[in-house]
């Protein structure tokens, strides 16, 4: 229609009419279209639209939850097959799942110290590549927070080769984040040989009840005996909260293994059950703040005295007529003081124990110690005090940071008057990084067990705790020293599938003997040489992939080229103990609150 075109006058008047409505009409229009647009539009980023502004006291008037699936990058079109197939596969991590770790709700202040803490929290989940919460103006004088999270490769697939036959020993496969939920869940078959097959399942909640808890649970039956493990925990995340619970409950049966040098490994069967239930209150401020509590314990573990081979051809007596060996049987319930004390802050910073990811390291100090008096009731008849210590020590920043941290425990047996179970382990490490593409990490490892009454060995065959090279090494020690160095080298690459990089390394390691662990000897020191391919997927993943190739330098006869492959997102905390030592600690020191994250 053409306004202002000669009609005559009525036709005119009647164009300018409809001319002036339809202008009048228009706006509100395109007003009720953009209403609609906006009802179905899904959340966007502020980014580039918005101010970005501190978060100091205002009102927040939203928060908006950004949840990325891993490949958000741009993958070249030969490789985009992988962005598909990925996402085919996996779910995104709800929302009300992020929003279950955050410590802001709308409509109160904006709080610093809770966005970093949410932030902080967020980042430290498995499941997580990395989080983000940024502040923005909300031009109503309020603020707009943005929650993005991106979640890591959740889909697990891990074969268990070897070089002899057969080759395809095993597969462990599960899902780290299940359907978005925060849940774990992972099965494993492994062949058994001459006796059982492996078969085990894992179950993890990272939010149970829909809470700031975690539920762990394992069943797995192994070759020659069987394991259980259920746990609640409500881990100290951090000192914004008041309390920490843990309540868990296991056992297990199977054969402790004792090398003797070139003579045939014997072992003897452990039975264990234990139960635990627990907790701490905060006492103090924010940064600077002390822990107390308590826990009831008990602990029942029962060691056959003769030993028996475990061949490749099935359970055979040992017949060589040694003495029996002879541990003590335990059966103790105990009544536990918990006490700590926390002065610590948190560090973002990239590339550490990740290739290139981001990860909060704790600077300052920390110490837990648990105080266990024994209580004489039914079956429950040993009488002890029992002592454990977490220590850890944190400095430095984004370029450079030195952390130590030791855990140690003994039992002070009343009937005999004196300590035995002294056992303690511990990691020191340097972190230096002088460019973006390099890292620098030194580290000494350590173990040991003293007076021991409980079956405890070390070697350097060990798989954590021990020497690449030397898995078929048959010296025993009562204590362990490993000394390891890397330099890594990320490689540029513009494929977006993975980070990549180089690495080479040296370790060395010795052991000591010590007349309370059967079998012992002193050894030289070991050491290996060697080069590594890393890999992160999806990038700036923490979880590193890494195949190592490593060289024997020492004069152990049954130290070997090897080439390992490991896949280990190291992040979370700075010391977990190897397995080797964890399996004859007592379950009553609380770990699990101590040391997270």
């Amino acid at each position: 229609m053409t306004c202002g075109g000669r009609r005559g006058q009525l036709a005119a008047a009647l164009t300018i009419g409809l001319c002036t409505i339809g202008s009048a009409l228009r706006p509100l229009s395109l007003a009720a279209q953009q209403t609609r647009v906006e009802q179905v539009r899904p959340p966007v980023s502020s980014q580039g639209r918005l101010p970005v502004t501190g978060c100091s006291g205002q009102p927040k008037s939203d928060i908006v939850v950004i949840s990325q699936p891993p490949f958000t990058d741009r993958l070249p079109r030969d490789l985009d097959w992988v962005r598909r197939a990925v996402r085919a596969t996996h779910a995104n991590t709800r929302d009300d799942v992020v929003r279950q770790f955050l410590f802001l709700k709308v409509g109160e202040p904006c709080n610093q110290i809770k966005r970093a803490e949410s932030e902080r929290i967020l980042r430290a989940q498995p499941y997580l590549v990395d989080a983000r919460i940024r502040v923005y103006d909300d031009e109503n004088g309020g603020v707009r927070l943005e929650v993005e999270t991106r979640d890591d490769f959740s889909l697990m697939v891990e074969p268990m080769l070897r070089g002899s036959s057969p080759q395809f020993r095993g597969l462990r496969l599960g899902e780290s984040n299940l359907a978005g939920f925060a849940k774990q869940a992972v099965v494993e078959w492994r062949n058994g040989m001459a006796y059982n097959d492996v078969l085990g399942v894992q179950f993890t909640d990272f939010q149970f009840l829909g809470q700031r808890d975690e539920l762990r649970l394992e069943a797995r039956r192994e070759p020659f005996g069987q394991r259980l493990n259920l746990e609640a925990v409500r881990p100290f995340y951090t000192d914004l909260q008041r309390f920490a619970w843990v309540a868990s409950v296991g056992g297990r049966r199977e054969p402790h293994q004792f090398l003797r040098g070139d003579i045939e490994t014997n072992a003897v069967n452990v039975r264990r059950a234990f139960s635990n239930v627990g907790g701490l209150a905060r006492v103090g401020p924010v940064g600077r703040l002390r822990l107390i509590g308590a826990s009831i314990t008990r602990e029942e573990e029962r060691v056959d005295s003769l030993p028996f081979l475990l061949t490749p051809l099935g359970v055979r007596p040992d017949t060589l007529g040694e003495a029996a060996l002879l541990f003590r049987r335990q059966n103790v319930l105990r009544a536990n003081l918990l006490l700590g004390v926390r002065a610590i802050r948190f560090v973002r910073v990239q590339g550490f124990d990740a290739l290139t990811g981001t990860q909060d390291i704790r600077v300052g100090a920390q110490a837990g110690v648990s105080l266990g008096q024994s209580i004489v009731v039914g079956p429950a008849v040993d009488r002890d005090r029992f002592l454990s210590t977490n220590v850890y020590l944190g400095w430095g920043g984004e370029k450079w940071f030195a952390g130590a941290q030791g855990i140690t425990e003994a039992r002070y047996d009343l009937t005999r008057r004196q300590w035995d179970n002294v056992i303690g382990s511990g990691r020191a490490a340097w972190y230096f990084r002088p460019a973006v593409r390099q890292t620098t990490v030194l580290q000494a490892e350590w173990a040991t067990g003293r007076r021991m009454r409980a079956p405890f060995q070390l070697s350097l065959a060990d798989r954590e705790g021990g020497l690449l090279g030397h898995r078929q090494s048959r010296e025993p020690g009562a204590r362990r020293l490993v000394l390891r160095g890397e330099q890594r080298l990320v490689v540029p690459t513009r494929l977006n599938v993975a980070d990549v990089g180089l690495a080479g390394f040296v370790e060395a390691g010795r052991l000591w003997t010590e007349s309370s662990v059967p079998y012992t000897v002193d050894t030289p020191w070991r050491g290996v040489v060697g080069v590594s391919l890393l890999a992160a997927v999806p990038p700036r993943s923490r979880r590193l992939w890494r195949v190592d190739f490593a060289v024997p330098v020492s004069k152990d006869p049954r130290a070997r080229f090897e080439v390992r492959l490991t896949g280990i997102d190291r992040s979370r905390t700075f010391w977990r103990d190897t397995r080797d030592v964890e399996r004859s600690r007592e379950r009553t020191a609380p770990t699990s609150l101590f040391n997270w994250p």
